[in-house]
C-alpha cells in the first residue's frame, strides 16, 4: 500500500565532512539468481541501520540504478519496504531521504524489544544446559575479536546474534522475527550516538547474563538482561547537541 508523505520538512542532509560516504557506502553483491529487490533492500537497510547513510541523506533511484547496473522497478520497491519500516521518507515531488531518528519510535521499539526479550529469557533459563552456555559465550569471545580488529560493523552484528541466539534455544524464532523490526530502530540510534567506550561493556553485560543462567538463577539473569537493554536510554541523557539535529520528537 501507498506510504503517507510525512507531514514535516525533509531532514537536513549531513554536512559534506561528517557524512560518511554517501551513496557509495551501500554495499552489494548483485546475485542475479536472487530476486534484485531484496538484495537492494537488505543493501539499504545495512546502510541506513549501521549509519554509513546518515539522516537526511537523499536516496536517488537513478544514482543506485546507475551504480548497480539494474533498473529502477526493483529500487523503488525496496525503498517503498524502507519507508514502511520507518527508516525512509518519501516526499512527493521531492524525493526520498533517509529518515531523522524519531524518538517515539525509539520508545516504542524498546518497549516491545524489552517485553519479549524478557519473555523469551524466562523460558530459556528452564532449559538451560550447558552446550548452550558454550555456544552463548562464543558471541562474547568474538566480539572482542572484532572488537580488536576494529570492525564495528561485525561487533553490532554479533550483538544481534547474541541475543538471537537466547530466542533460538527457546525455538522462538517467530518472536525473533517481531523483534528484528524494533532491533533495526534501536540499532540506528545506539550506532549513531553510542560510544565506543561503550563496546566493551556491551561484553560483560552478555557475559553476565550467561553466568547468571550458569548459577540456575533466573531472576538474576533477567535482572542482568533489563539493565543491559535500558542502557541504550542512558544515550539520551547525553546526546552531544551537535547531533540533535538528526532526532524529531
Amino acid at each position: 500500500m501507498p506510504i503517507a508523505a510525512p507531514t514535516e520538512a525533509p531532514p537536513v542532509a549531513a554536512e559534506p565532512d561528517e557524512e560518511p560516504a554517501g551513496l557509495q557506502a551501500i554495499r552489494l553483491r548483485l546475485d542475479r539468481r536472487l530476486p534484485v529487490a531484496d538484495q537492494v533492500h537488505e543493501a539499504l537497510r545495512a546502510a541506513i541501520v549501521g549509519v554509513h547513510l546518515l539522516p537526511g541523506t537523499p536516496i536517488s533511484e537513478n544514482s543506485i540504478s546507475r551504480q548497480f547496473g539494474v533498473s529502477r522497478t526493483p529500487i523503488r520497491a525496496a525503498i517503498q519496504r524502507l519507508a514502511e519500516e520507518g527508516l525512509i521518507d518519501v516526499y512527493p515531488q521531492q524525493g526520498s531521504f533517509v529518515a531523522p531518528i524519531r524518538l517515539s519510535g525509539i520508545g516504542d521499539a524498546h518497549f516491545v524489544r524489552r517485553a519479549l526479550e524478557v519473555a523469551v529469557l524466562r523460558e530459556t533459563a528452564t532449559i538451560w544446559t550447558p552446550a548452550m552456555s558454550a555456544a552463548a559465550r562464543a558471541v562474547p569471545a568474538k566480539q572482542r575479536l572484532l572488537l580488536e580488529a576494529g570492525d564495528s560493523d561485525g561487533f553490532h552484528a554479533a550483538d544481534a546474534e547474541f541475543h538471537h541466539l537466547l530466542m533460538s534455544f527457546a525455538n522462538r524464532e517467530g518472536v525473533w522475527t517481531t523483534i528484528q523490526t524494533a532491533w533495526t530502530r534501536l540499532a540506528r540510534f545506539m550506532r549513531l550516538f553510542g560510544s565506543p567506550d561503550r563496546l566493551p561493556l556491551v561484553i560483560e553485560e552478555h557475559l553476565a547474563v550467561i553466568d547468571a543462567l550458569d548459577a540456575g538463577d533466573a531472576a538474576e539473569a533477567e535482572a542482568r538482561l533489563v539493565y543491559h537493554v535500558d542502557r541504550a536510554f542512558v544515550l539520551l541523557d547525553q546526546l552531544p547537541e551537535r547531533y540533535r539535529r538528526y532526532v524529531v520528537d
